[in-house]
């Protein structure tokens, strides 16, 4: 192995632990989201917003509310670490819009609550239509 062998420079090492910790630090802040779901009244609302110092500095909010009639559709894309909520809105001139929400921080059992709630509202669509 390379760690036992008499040539191996062990400061390299010392360089090579903090550059991997900052490196760890920098994607999980980047990555890990606050997700709040609404679906109480006529409105769905979708909130991420940034896990550390959100309270101070929001500069990484993501929000969306729309009526329930213009939800086409949703798709939750699981990964190794991490989870996606893609929702398609229909807009006002009848596009489809997608808008993606990470989700990586919401347990099974919060997931499987929001699958319901949306399968329920999509249901309501298409009978009305």
């Amino acid at each position: 192995m390379l760690l036992f062998r008499d040539d191996f420079n062990k400061e390299k090492l010392w360089y090579a632990i903090p550059v991997l910790l900052v490196f760890i630090m920098v994607v999980f802040y980047s990555t890990a989201k606050y997700f709040e779901f609404d679906s109480d009244g006529n409105v769905l609302t979708f909130v991420n917003k940034g896990l550390f110092i959100s309270n101070f500095i929001n500069y990484r909010e993501q929000r969306a509310e729309f009526p329930k009639e213009k939800l086409q559709r949703y798709r939750i894309q699981n990964y190794v670490v991490f989870s996606f909520l893609y929702v398609y809105v229909k807009s006002k001139s009848s596009h489809i819009k997608r808008v993606r929400f990470n989700i990586s921080l919401l347990s099974s059992s919060k997931k499987r609550a929001l699958k319901k709630s949306l399968e329920k509202v999509l249901k309501h669509n298409n009978e009305i239509s």
